[in-house]
């Protein structure tokens, strides 16, 4: 049996769901001279143009970094961390804001070099 799996074509429905993803979970923690980008992409449902996106970074020692962006007319948005030879070891949370709302969440982790 064969299952197959497209995510090419979102209904309506899924359109109005916000939602923040990384693009890769696990990363290597980079040497010192070679920091990464981490590339983070989302969608916020009824996005009003012009308004903040704030992303909470919840570090594995529990320390929060905030990061803002914003969305295109159409609710959509990416942005780019950086991670580097001091970045903590561990999975990392990302929780979506929008109008001091949690909208959604994700993980990703940085892999010990």
């Amino acid at each position: 049996m064969v299952i197959g799996l497209t995510q090419h074509s979102l209904s309506e429905e899924s359109k109005d769901i916000s939602r923040i993803n990384v693009i890769g979970e696990e990363f290597q923690q980079p040497t010192k001279y070679e920091p990464q980008q981490i590339k983070i992409v989302g969608h916020v449902a009824d996005y009003s143009r012009g308004e903040k996106v704030n992303i909470v970074m919840i570090k594995p020692n529990g320390m929060e970094e905030e990061i803002n962006t914003f969305a295109s007319k159409r609710g959509n948005f990416q942005t780019l961390i950086q991670i580097t030879e001091d970045s903590q070891i561990g999975i990392h949370e990302l929780i979506l804001k929008y109008q001091n709302e949690e909208k959604a969440f994700t993980l990703f982790e940085i892999l010990e070099n």
